[in-house]
Formats: C-alpha cells, structure tokens, sequence
C-alpha cells in the first residue's frame, strides 16, 4: 500500500456498547482527512427461537422488532451527529449469527476500504471462550483492518 492510498469507504462496526464506540473517533479522523464515506454497521442476531406456541413466538417476533428498531435509532443519531459535522455517513443493519462473518461479507459486497473497530480486550480464558470477533475479521476481511482498544477505564461495556 502506497502512502497515498486514499480510503474511500470506511466500515464501523458497532455493537451499541461503549467498547465498541470508541473506534467511531478514530474513523472520524481518518474520514475527515481522506474526505471518506463513514458506514456504520451493526449486525443483529436473533436469539435462537426456544418457544413453539403462535402466542410466544408472536411475542417473541415482537420483542425483536424492537431490538432492531432501538438499533437502527442508535445508528441513525450516531450517522446524523455526524453528518452535521460534515461526514458522509450511511448505516445498515445487518441480520447474522456470525458477527465477524457478517462483517467480512459486508466488507465484499460493499467494495469497503479499510474497517475500523474496537476490541473488547479479553485476554486469556475468556478471549479463548468468546472468541474474537476483531481478530476473525481482520483475518477474513482481505482490507486494512484498524483495532482500537478500548480504555478499560473510561469506557462502560
């Protein structure tokens, strides 16, 4: 990569948690210099269906739906923020039960440039339990890949 490269589409992937907003800065610098497009994207994953009766699962389809729609609200104030400070910015929500693989699918699809995103800063045991998402999309994705860990101190998970 030159050091010219110019980063046209930038990928933020969001989860709605404080760890995962603190790449959001960091993209914003890189987009406001390479005049770039801001995509934030948070990939929704529905809980496995446990109830069989039309009424649960009724319900059930009910609560998702606002799940969804809560996500959709948080990214749309972040991308009007952001707009208003002059950022090209769009979002999408994306259905997936593999997050890091939903997100490197994007990442095709949507000819991006580099994606910017935040670790949680698991370490050991539990790095081994949950696995990482960062990690497996900067393996899959094929574009440069910017992590931001987060700072355990300021930031509320």
């Amino acid at each position: 990569m030159s050091p010219m490269t110019r980063y046209q589409k930038i990928l933020v992937p969001l989860d709605g948690s404080g760890w995962s907003q603190r790449a959001l800065p960091h993209a914003v610098d890189i987009a406001m210099s390479n005049k770039s497009e801001l995509i934030l994207l948070s990939i929704f994953s529905a809980p496995a269906q446990t109830y069989t009766s039309e009424l649960a699962l009724a319900g059930q389809q009910s609560a998702l739906d606002e799940l969804r729609q809560s996500r959709i609200l948080y990214l749309s104030g972040l991308c009007n923020e952001l707009r208003e400070s002059g950022i090209t910015t769009q979002y999408e929500v994306v259905d997936g039960s593999d997050a890091a693989a939903s997100i490197c699918n994007y990442v095709r699809a949507s000819n991006i440039d580099l994606v910017v995103m935040s670790t949680h800063g698991r370490t050991g045991l539990a790095r081994m339990i949950f696995g990482s998402v960062a990690r497996a999309v900067m393996e899959c994705a094929q574009v440069p890949t910017l992590l931001v860990h987060p700072d355990k101190e300021t930031v509320t998970p």
